[in-house]
């Protein structure tokens, strides 16, 4: 009988040996009424008790899976052959049976530039991820248990749709401390930005619709788009972001929806001026187009100006304001929100309820809690110290090896760095030779709905230390220079 026991996994020895003989069990493996060995035999053989043995064939007796008889011991249950093979038939092509949109976004997503790191330790300025060696990790285990202790069982019980209510008080009392205009709004709780981005798309947008965005953009985003089977209508952007020329012709054209990232956008890292925010909102009530603004990460500011959300100015009522925690905080909890007028909620709910039904309670209210007893506030404090120092290495760095090869704005907050090169140089043909280099990023054709960028790449670097930093920029320009840039 082969089943592998180990003392090291950490899961009890009983239930190990009830899981594999189950698996032999349903697999055919022993067949219907054969005799199972003694506990003693069984016991004698893997090395354990009789207890353990006893335990599983219990276990096993009680799923229906073993029929024990005093005296005579434990057989396999009697019942239909499962391995008897169906008539001949070719097998299903998956390939063609899946949808055109579910190919589009299949290719999109290998095409993004994951490359397969192996074994090889590689510097890597592809995530925008935070850096988990910085998480309060003691501090969220107390708010946990707080919020346990408290609530109780009905933490683990079936939730709203919007949200626990507590924390969806939390979120609105948040927002309104970063000026958000919230009368007539309703609050909904999502599993991250990415599902309340999604929930939108499938309220407002069409399969076939267009959808006004920056270029370059949020990557995440183009993906959601190509997944609803909508076509992106590009935006073209300077220093101070959208470009108000270009936004009007894509309102005229027929866009359906408005989506902007005005704080610390991804990939650029820019920071949209305040005339652009109030010109891209007055565009869009003109022409009746909802703007689907992306909280980003408005908090990880280092220094500069800080502008009011466009969710802040005067005449937003209209604007979705979609956000999370997934920056600042623990992206690995997925909670992120969606603030936007009542009327539009009542069908974001239902589309919530038809995704997922609802985001976990328990992550609601840890999170309340966590944020309540002043752990968030300290964490950003220390955080934007942190990442600060970063930010600064990095552009150091730039500075030194990259200065008159490539073009690049500094920005003031957010997790990365975007450099154009000129025309001509290939840095998505050129990522595997950077992996092999020890170096990655993320390659900007990625970031554009199409296809320019491919001499722009994108630089993240939360979590990398100033001296990886460093190394990083070394090894990306050495390898850059061998190239021809």
């Amino acid at each position: 009988m082969d089943i592998q026991l180990s003392g090291e996994t950490g899961r009890p020895l009983y239930l190990q040996l009830r899981d594999g003989l189950r698996a032999q069990l349903l697999s055919g493996a022993a067949a219907p009424g054969a005799r199972l060995p003694s506990a003693r035999e069984l016991a004698a053989l893997l090395h354990v008790s009789r207890n353990t043995v006893s335990s599983a064939y219990e276990l096993l007796a009680e799923e229906g899976l073993l029929r024990i008889v005093p005296g005579q011991g434990a057989f396999a249950a009697q019942r239909a052959d499962a391995q008897t093979a169906p008539p001949a038939a070719p097998r299903l092509r998956w390939d063609d049976l899946v949808t055109p949109d579910t190919r589009a976004f299949a290719a999109f997503r290998e095409g993004e530039g994951r490359v397969d790191l192996g074994t090889r330790r590689v510097l890597s300025f592809a995530s925008l991820a935070p850096d988990y060696h910085a998480f309060e990790v003691e501090a969220f285990r107390r708010a946990l248990d707080t919020a346990l202790t408290n609530e109780g069982g009905v933490l683990l019980a079936y939730g709203y749709t919007r949200g626990y209510e507590p924390f969806r008080a939390y979120v609105r009392q948040y927002l309104q401390g970063k000026g958000l205009r919230l009368d007539g709004q309703e609050i909904l709780i999502t599993n991250g930005f990415r599902q309340a981005a999604g929930l939108v798309l499938q309220a407002l947008v069409r399969p076939g619709d267009a959808v006004a965005v920056e270029a370059p953009t949020y990557n995440g985003f183009l993906g959601l788009l190509r997944a609803r089977g909508a076509r992106a209508l590009p935006l073209r952007c300077d220093e101070e972001g959208v470009e108000p020329e270009s936004l009007e012709r894509a309102l005229r054209g027929g866009a359906r929806l408005t989506y902007l990232i005005p704080t610390y956008h991804n990939p650029t890292g820019r920071n949209m001026s305040l005339p652009r925010r109030q010109a891209a909102l007055a565009l869009c009530r003109k022409y009746g187009v909802p703007l689907l603004e992306d909280g980003f990460n408005e908090e990880l500011r280092f220094r500069g100006e800080c502008h009011p959300a466009i969710k802040a100015l005067a005449g937003s009522e209209d604007v979705v304001y979609a956000g999370s925690f997934s920056k600042v905080l623990f992206p690995g909890l997925r909670v992120g929100w969606i603030a936007a007028p009542q009327a539009l909620t009542r069908y974001l709910v239902h589309e919530k309820y038809n995704a997922d039904i609802h985001t976990p309670p328990l992550l609601q209210a840890a999170l309340r809690q966590f944020c309540l007893d002043g752990s968030l506030d300290r964490h950003i404090k220390r955080v934007r110290s942190l990442y600060r120092e970063r930010l600064d290495a990095l552009y150091a760095a730039l500075e030194k090896r990259f200065s008159g090869r490539a073009r690049w704005t500094k920005a003031e907050g957010g997790f990365s760095a975007w450099l154009t090169f000129p025309e001509g140089l290939d840095l998505r043909a050129a990522l595997p030779g950077a992996r092999d280099a020890g170096v990655l990023y993320a390659p900007g054709d990625a970031f554009f709905p199409d296809g320019r960028g491919r001499n722009c790449l994108r630089l993240g670097f939360s979590r990398l230390t100033p001296e990886q930093i460093a190394r990083g920029v070394d090894l990306l320009s050495d390898y850059i220079e061998s190239l021809g840039g």
